[in-house]
């Protein structure tokens, strides 16, 4: 990983990733993402199952707790959770999708 260079993330101030999968159309769906101190990521939801790997500082999610280094967070597809806070010192965190993990704001509805 230290080798691929952090990019921006268009229309995120605040996050920077590198993606580490093949093909961001078709998978595997794999990035390492950095958020700035104090970066808030408003309520939102993946239509994919996500895996999250925290690699350095902290980040705090709304209803759930704080995320540290080492800790694993698994999202089941169609949960609306958030918002995500990052600490003082911001975080990084692998996101592992099984699907495109393109993120909605709105509530999903029910089908």
């Amino acid at each position: 990983m230290a080798q691929l260079p952090w990019e921006a993330v268009d229309g995120y101030p605040g996050v920077k990733w590198r993606f580490l999968g093949e093909s961001q159309e078709d998978g595997p769906w794999i990035m390492h993402i950095q958020h700035s101190p104090g970066y808030i990521e408003k309520k939102h939801w993946h239509e994919a199952d996500t895996v999250y790997v925290f690699t350095d500082g902290e980040m705090v999610v709304d209803g759930e707790g704080t995320y540290r280094p080492g800790d694993v967070r698994w999202v089941r597809a169609g949960t609306y959770y958030g918002p995500e806070t990052a600490g003082p010192d911001g975080c990084e965190f692998l996101l592992i999708s099984y699907g495109l993990a393109a993120m909605h704001y709105e509530a999903p509805t029910a089908s």
